[in-house]
């Protein structure tokens, strides 16, 4: 008997995720006010209040949003200042982290990642600290922040910055230290595909009043308060529109988050029982369940997953793979030998999860998981 396609609730292929949208009436009534003020861009006050509302929810000491996540990495870099060297960073990553050191003037170092958090590993980054280290510009993997106290100490103690890409943690909180105040500055993505998202956008988070006066400023073509143009800056600024879909999110993000998490727990409920697949160890006191990766045996037992489930429309990612230090543009010197990242890039699958996924179509994935490990 053939199997049934597994097709969402509209009978469409279901992708690894799907954009969330408020009420379309919520939108609207912001954008009204968009019409009425015949103010579009520039730090309008939308954006502003975005914001002030963002600074309370992560929270952050503060926050600036830009267009989008990439250009929240490259201003979060030049604000730190300092010259330009060796940073050490993640090869298992998505390409904008590396891209945008690359860009910027950075040298990446690559260092290896935990097997069981997916993170760099806090003993090898000082391990690997030497005299043209500049800074530190690590991730939380799939949300996940362990570790990230540890490496924000150590580039601390050798006097270099350390910048956390967070394009993946909107909503998790940690115990301890307030998650958005490590370290020089945290960046967060907005992109339609995130659990938060403006269309597209993203944002930067500091401690640091310096770094923020900066980022201000560099995101505005450098302009200073007083007009002048200290610096060179780009035009990186959030549109009202974007702030608008921002504001309506940022009302249902906490029930979506619920709705991830239930289906999140069910596919651990339903996958954990199987002796082949493992899952990332993840430190948060509140998560925020925005992917659902699993650990497979091997490659070929990931590249079969993947082929089964594409044969009846389901579609997962392999995330993240290739890792961005294999990526063609990076001199061969530049790439450098990452066993455990290598391994876990080989074996990860990230799996559908979306707050309106039918949880019918999760029961329906793992029996087909489980049908090809044959467990």
């Amino acid at each position: 008997m053939a199997r049934r396609p597994a097709t969402g609730p509209d009978n469409k292929p279901i992708f690894v995720t799907r954009p969330s949208l408020p009420p379309l009436s919520e939108y609207s009534r912001l954008l009204r006010t968009i019409w009425a003020s015949r103010i579009l861009t520039n730090n309008g006050p939308l954006v502003r209040r975005l914001e002030d509302e963002l600074a309370l929810y992560l929270p952050a000491q503060s926050v600036s949003v830009e267009t989008n996540g990439t250009v929240a990495i490259q201003l979060a870099l030049r604000a730190v200042g300092g010259r330009r060297g060796t940073v050490i960073t993640t090869p298992f990553t998505f390409a904008a982290t590396t891209t945008a050191l690359v860009w910027e003037g950075f040298t990446p170092k690559f260092v290896d990642v935990d097997i069981d958090t997916f993170n760099l590993a806090p003993e090898l980054v000082s391990e690997h600290m030497d005299r043209d280290t500049v800074g530190v510009l690590s991730v939380h993997v799939f949300g996940n922040a362990a570790g990230a106290q540890d490496v924000a100490a150590l580039a601390k103690e050798d006097s270099r910055w350390a910048i956390f890409d967070a394009a993946h943690a909107f909503g998790v909180r940690t115990n301890g230290r307030n998650l958005f105040d490590l370290g020089d500055a945290s960046t967060l993505s907005f992109h339609a595909t995130k659990n938060f998202h403006t269309f597209e956008g993203g944002a930067i988070t500091t401690p640091s009043a310096r770094i923020a006066r900066r980022v201000r400023s560099l995101r505005n073509f450098g302009f200073s308060d007083s007009g002048d143009v200290p610096s060179p800056g780009i035009n990186g600024k959030m549109s009202e529109a974007q702030a608008a879909m921002g504001l309506a999110n940022l009302k249902h993000v906490d029930r979506w988050i619920r709705a991830r998490g239930q289906r999140y727990k069910l596919y651990r409920d339903l996958l954990e029982s199987s002796p082949s697949i493992r899952f990332q160890v993840v430190e948060a006191q509140r998560y925020n369940y925005c992917y659902m990766p699993i650990l497979l045996p091997t490659r070929r037992a990931r590249d079969r997953v993947c082929r089964a489930l594409e044969a009846v429309r389901v579609y997962p990612r392999r995330y993240f793979f290739p890792l961005t230090s294999d990526l063609s543009f990076l001199r061969r010197g530049a790439r450098a030998r990452c066993p455990v990242a290598s391994e876990v890039a080989g074996r990860v699958l990230a799996l559908p999860l979306y707050p309106d996924l039918p949880t019918s179509q999760v029961r329906r994935i793992v029996a087909c998981v489980r049908a090809v490990l044959g467990n």
